[in-house]
């Protein structure tokens, strides 16, 4: 908090014989507790404060274990001839802030949010901010962070309302602005083309790569490249944000590995303008096997020798992340993750797992949308960069001869609706079995997210997209007979 204070005082010298309002959001003492506050700084004095009452705690939020809440009076801003109100954030959220018995009359309404995305969240800030409008019959400013914070993102997007709830000005996703905001200008209701869903979050995933990579100073990234799917769409998010000099791509094959991949890799990295790396496996899962023959002669070949495969792929490459200060990021995605179908430090090995909150259906989606779009911030400018032939083979891990995911698993149309309603929208088992799917394989989906659950514990980071991620959200125990 000393510090924080130190840094207040430096704005506030600053602002001495400046004409502008500057607005500052810090954790402040008042009366001895920490509060999360708003405060308006003009010509070297703090000027007006706000204080945050409704303090979120759940899903990501923590708020009342860091922050008290204020209760008291609120007075309203007097700038000029208008009578301006400033929210933090929860405050224009929560239905129980707005009252009519304590509804004052104001000209404008300034929020400021740290509001991260997830998909669809939008139109739900929208509708809120609406209402609100509407309620005031005031105009309305709502301002929304941009960037990330390690599994958080933040996507902006910060708007203009009229006094009927309508947007009049909008500042584009994922981006900064200074643009200056002449609210006595008359503007009528403002026609925007929709971004869709699919560029939202492809858009979110670019944004959270590139400043957790920025943030902790990594100098490029590295990432094992299958030919599979799930690592096509990784590496046409890091081409899409970061230069080709700091990727750098590896192909490791074992015996298992079929020419197809090998072919589809190399066709990816082409099509990225980028250079794949391959290092072979074989000798090394040889020469393990051997070591172990010993202890395992009285047992079968299974498993285990399987994901010795996965383990080798991922001790090569944390070593080649370790040498030259390189990000490894992880090819998993939330269908995998949820069942355990993944190898601990095998396949999950990495500082940074992009895929972590997107459905293996999702996967696909994204990959189709980018092959047919691209955006002005997108280094690769061009349409069709993954393969036609990646995204339509049936997915495999490899790890044996003719291995197919639906070996093990349930089709993946089928498995990531089953596993959105356990997990995004928390039914449960009977719900789920009167939507049409056999109890059985709930049953066997359900017992696969508690049994794995341990391994999620242990994942990289990644960026959360869904309203339900797999970590800071699901707060589950790992004992195995722990049962609902």
């Amino acid at each position: 908090m000393k510090r924080v204070d130190n840094y207040k005082k430096k704005i506030v010298k600053l602002s001495k014989n400046k004409k502008t309002i500057f607005v500052l959001s810090i954790p402040q003492f008042f009366k001895k507790k920490v509060t999360n506050s708003l405060l308006l700084i003009n010509s070297g004095k703090i000027i007006y404060t706000v204080r945050k009452k409704e303090l979120p705690n759940y899903g990501v939020f923590d708020e009342k274990r860091y922050f008290s809440s204020y209760d008291g009076k609120r007075n309203i801003f007097k700038y000029k001839n208008s009578k301006i109100k400033f929210l933090i954030c929860e405050d224009m959220w929560a239905d129980d802030f707005f009252k009519k018995k304590n509804k004052q009359t104001v000209d404008l309404l300034i929020i400021i949010n740290a509001s991260p995305f997830e998909v669809g969240k939008f139109e739900l800030r929208k509708k809120l901010a609406s209402k609100r409008a509407r309620f005031y019959k005031s105009q309305l400013v709502y301002l929304n962070l941009v960037g990330s914070q390690d599994d958080l993102i933040f996507d902006g997007g910060s708007f203009v309302m009229n006094t009927s709830g309508k947007i009049i000005l909008q500042k584009q996703f994922f981006s900064d602005s200074e643009k200056i905001v002449d609210l006595n200008i008359k503007h009528k209701a403002e026609k925007k083309n929709k971004v869709s869903d699919l560029e939202h979050l492809y858009k979110a995933l670019m944004i959270g790569l590139k400043n957790y990579f920025k943030k902790n100073n990594f100098s490029s990234v590295t990432l094992g490249l299958s030919g599979g799917v799930d690592s096509a769409l990784t590496l046409s998010i890091v081409a899409d944000c970061l230069d080709k000099k700091k990727i750098n791509s590896f192909f490791l094959p074992s015996l298992f590995t079929s020419n197809e991949s090998r072919v589809d890799a190399f066709n990816l990295s082409k099509r990225l303008n980028l250079e794949t790396t391959e290092l072979s496996i074989e000798n090394l899962r040889k020469n393990i096997l051997q070591e172990l023959k010993l202890v395992f002669k009285k047992t079968k070949h299974g498993i285990t020798e399987e994901n010795i495969q996965s383990r080798i792929r991922g001790l090569l490459l944390m070593a080649l992340s370790n040498k030259f200060n390189s990000l490894l990021i992880t090819t998993g995605n939330k269908s995998e993750l949820s069942v355990g179908y993944s190898t601990l430090y095998g396949d999950m090995c990495g500082g940074y797992s992009l895929l972590k909150d997107i459905y293996k259906t999702k996967v696909f989606e994204l990959c189709k949308w980018r092959n047919n779009n691209y955006a002005d911030d997108f280094l690769i400018k061009k349409l069709n960069v993954i393969p036609e032939e990646i995204i339509n083979k049936e997915p495999s891990a490899e790890l044996k001869f003719n291995q197919k995911d639906s070996d093990s698993l349930p089709k993946y149309e089928t498995l990531d609706n089953i596993l959105e309603l356990l997990i995004d929208k928390n039914q449960g088992i009977e719900f789920i079995v009167k939507q049409g799917f056999p109890k059985k394989t709930v049953m066997k989906i359900w017992d696969l997210i508690k049994k794995s659950e341990f391994k999620r514990y242990q994942s990289a980071i990644g960026p959360k997209v869904s309203g339900m991620s797999l970590s800071a959200d699901r707060r589950f125990p790992l004992i195995n007979k722990f049962r609902l």
